[in-house]
């Protein structure tokens, strides 16, 4: 872990530097300047700033909460603009009759920044419902269930109230059976989710049989520090009115089904010791309904086996923004969507998640809130 530590922060830098000086000489020629001494170093210096916003955001993360998450806003507009140069730059290299800079050149590069920044930040925080409809040939004691899924809501000091309602509002207009919420509902800090009001607020959520929640690894990143501890992140989940699954197993009798929810993939980084699933699967009544919560989709090879019928993830966020979301498609066997092999009568389900992480902005994919309506071809009467 001590090289990977040590090898993803200069891996970032590297990049950021690299679309610093990009972006630093692309603006030099689109927008025609001519710097010269201590005006083409304060160029730059903003330009370098700029392009290192991503990192200098995790320098301050701990120290300077709120600049951090501006200097996340910062590198999300950085972003904008390579993704605009670039397409100006193929324009430019493709085209037989070559642009030439001008001012109406440049009202349109700003205004195609400005317009993807503020289509980027709409798709973040302006989420769509998805739904799915899922067959599991089981005994229940249900025809149909309803499961509202929310997923990585990021909650930090920047979270309104009015994003949570409006999260709260949708949710309570879709009648569900039951909500889970999979994982990073706390961006990193615990202060805000209290200080704001938030537990509080999650306690208007309304389903049939309560809300369901687990840790991700954002939940874990802060739970060294003293009032961010484990046993306070589940207090207040508690004190939210949400019950809180971490390795456990319910069986809901009303429903005639089974519920694990598993504790992060990181947690063994925090010297939690994590169960396995073969573990928990002890418990588990295989000839009835199997649903299994968990946080990153990495291993759904396991689960197919095991007789998890049906399993609720988050983590990825769909990539959030171009062209990560095509990576993630090379990592994960399910990076979003649903996925299911028929043979071993298993389903996964990745949300794209409620909220966002760093830069305010998605691009290519949109928050969202999943509905599964999940079908029983038997049930007990």
């Amino acid at each position: 872990m001590g090289f990977i530590n040590f090898a993803v922060p200069f891996i970032a830098i590297i990049i950021c530097i690299l679309m610093a000086v990009y972006l630093g000489k692309r603006w030099l020629f689109w927008f025609n300047f001519h710097l010269t001494g201590y005006y083409k170093t304060i160029y730059w210096v903003v330009v370098v700033t700029a392009g290192l916003s991503l990192v200098l955001s995790r320098v301050f993360d701990g120290t300077f909460n709120k600049l951090s998450l501006v200097f996340n806003s910062i590198f999300a507009v950085v972003l904008c603009s390579i993704f605009t140069l670039l397409i100006f730059d193929a324009i430019y290299l493709f085209s037989k009759r070559k642009l030439k800079p001008n001012l109406w050149l440049k009202i349109v590069y700003i205004s195609a920044v400005l317009s993807l920044f503020y289509w980027g930040h709409k798709m973040a925080i302006s989420p769509k419902n998805v739904y799915y409809q899922v067959k599991i040939d089981k005994l229940a004691h249900v025809e149909q269930l309803r499961i509202v899924q929310l997923s990585d809501i990021h909650i930090n000091e920047l979270t309104s109230t009015e994003f949570i309602q409006q999260m709260i509002d949708k949710v309570n207009q879709l009648n569900a059976d039951f909500i889970v919420i999979t994982g990073d509902t706390l961006d990193k800090r615990l202060a805000p989710f209290i200080e704001h009001g938030f537990d509080k607020q999650l306690q208007q959520l309304k389903s049939k049989y309560g809300t369901y929640v687990i840790f991700g690894n954002h939940e874990y990143l802060n739970t060294r520090k003293q009032n961010n501890r484990e046993e306070d992140i589940i207090h207040a989940f508690k004190q939210a009115n949400m019950k809180v699954l971490k390795d456990d197993i319910v069986y809901l009798d009303d429903v005639g089904i089974t519920l694990i929810g598993r504790d992060d993939f990181s947690s063994v980084l925090y010297d939690v010791k994590r169960a396995t699933l073969d573990e928990l699967m002890m418990f588990a009544n295989t000839s009835a309904p199997i649903i299994l919560l968990d946080h990153q989709p990495k291993d759904l090879t396991e689960p197919e086996k095991l007789g998890v019928d049906l399993m609720i993830s988050g983590h990825t966020h769909a990539g959030q923004i171009f062209p990560i979301n095509f990576i993630e498609k090379l990592i994960y066997k399910n990076a979003y969507g649903l996925y299911q092999n028929e043979e071993q009568h298993f389903t996964s389900i990745v949300s794209s998640g409620y909220g966002f992480w760093g830069p305010p902005i998605r691009l290519m994919t949109r928050s969202e809130i999943v509905v599964i309506d999940v079908v029983f071809e038997k049930h007990i009467q």
